[in-house]
């Protein structure tokens, strides 16, 4: 399944694309691609540097592989999951 996604935002900054509930893929940003993505992680957050941002309209291209969720989200800080046991 291919989803397209228009977000507006104000001005240019670093941001973390995460997909809850999306299974496995590909996310693209204005036509970069962030890198690929699985629900068994440990990564929960794609990297998108503020230089691929444009101030306004801003496109976000996922390629679901498997089972595609319901909300693509935006956030200013990484979720790198939680650290590892010992």
């Amino acid at each position: 399944m291919l989803a397209r996604v228009a977000i507006e935002i104000g001005s240019a900054a670093d941001g973390f694309v995460e997909l809850p509930g999306w299974g496995k893929g590909f996310v693209w940003l204005n036509g970069f691609l962030l890198g690929r993505y699985w629900d068994v992680g440990p990564q929960r957050r794609l990297y998108a540097p503020g230089p691929l941002w444009r101030a306004g309209r801003n496109e976000l291209v996922v390629l679901e592989l498997h089972t595609p969720g319901s909300r693509i989200e935006v956030h200013d800080r990484p979720d790198l999951g939680p650290p590892p046991p010992g």
